[in-house]
């Protein structure tokens, strides 16, 4: 089907719903136009996972990751881990076949990650949860995942559900009270239909409003990521075209002069010249939610 001849307010922010390879190429052209190191990458990553123990140090750490992807934040995860721990059980739940074979390749090589024990689910997270898994976990995390299944709440409940008691459950996701967060919300605001959470368009804000909800205790961190969107205004770039339908979540949105032009000027007006480079600054919220349990394991 061809998804790009869709009305505008029937695909704002349901790029990879409507059309996943588009939200694959699109994927890569935003990893193209991040402009971090990769050293400032894993530290940042790095300084994200719990500092406590999470259980006896001869003990075998449990670890679960919700789309995993590629796995290069699992293996940062993984390593400062095993700082404390003597081993640690990795299980990889991962719907693409081509993200667990990147995921493999670099992990099966590595001799820093040699008492690591992986375990391969290539699923997604609702197949995944159907499974009725009984292993609880000392660490669950969903990093940049949360924007693609398919209900926010069930997850998270889930995730929750698979923590042993005194863990950590671990996910990052957009802020709302970023300039890409405020963007999502102004071009759902005037061209969005339905209900916001069954788009990607879900940020920061929902999460604590579940834990909230469930009066779950969390303590939050954020980091800026720089994206050079030169290319999204110069006029016939394809590469542009894939980076706006990215930051929008809208597949062929320069196919919609009014959404197109009204997220181009925000992105103008809210970003900053860098070395003739236009850079916009989304922030990723981290969120740490510890799982009361008899007693907590103290670092």
């Amino acid at each position: 089907k061809d998804y790009s001849t869709l009305t505008g307010i029937l695909k704002v922010g349901r790029l990879i719903h409507h059309c996943p390879e588009r939200y694959l190429a699109s994927f890569k052209m935003l990893r193209a136009a991040v402009e971090m190191g990769s050293e400032n990458y894993s530290l940042s990553f790095e300084s994200k996972v719990p500092d406590s123990v999470l259980c006896e140090r001869e003990a075998e750490v449990r670890v679960l990751g919700i789309g995993s992807g590629s796995g290069e934040i699992d293996s940062i995860i993984l390593k400062r881990l095993l700082l404390r721990h003597n081993s640690v059980y990795n299980r990889v739940v991962e719907p693409s076949e081509d993200m667990i074979g990147q995921y493999k390749t670099p992990v099966s090589g590595d001799t820093s990650l040699g008492v690591v024990k992986f375990d391969w689910r290539q699923q997604t997270a609702e197949e995944y949860f159907q499974t009725k898994e009984n292993t609880k976990f000392h660490l669950v995390h969903g990093l940049q995942v949360l924007f693609h299944v398919k209900d926010i709440g069930a997850t998270l409940r889930n995730m929750w559900g698979q923590l042993g008691d005194s863990g950590h459950m671990l996910v990052s996701i957009l802020s709302g009270e970023s300039d890409l967060g405020k963007l999502w919300n102004m071009l759902w605001e005037d061209f969005g239909q339905g209900d916001r959470l069954k788009t990607s368009y879900r940020m920061s804000c929902d999460v604590k409003q579940w834990l909230d909800t469930e009066t779950i205790s969390y303590m939050t961190s954020a980091d800026d990521v720089i994206v050079n969107v030169t290319e999204c205004f110069t006029e016939g770039s394809e590469e542009g075209k894939l980076l706006l339908d990215f930051l929008t979540q809208t597949p062929y949105v320069a196919n919609e002069p009014k959404i197109a032009s009204s997220a181009l000027d925000y992105i103008r007006h809210n970003s900053s010249t860098v070395h003739d480079k236009i850079i916009l600054k989304p922030t990723n919220e981290y969120i740490l939610a510890f799982k009361q349990g008899t007693e907590r394991n103290v670092s």
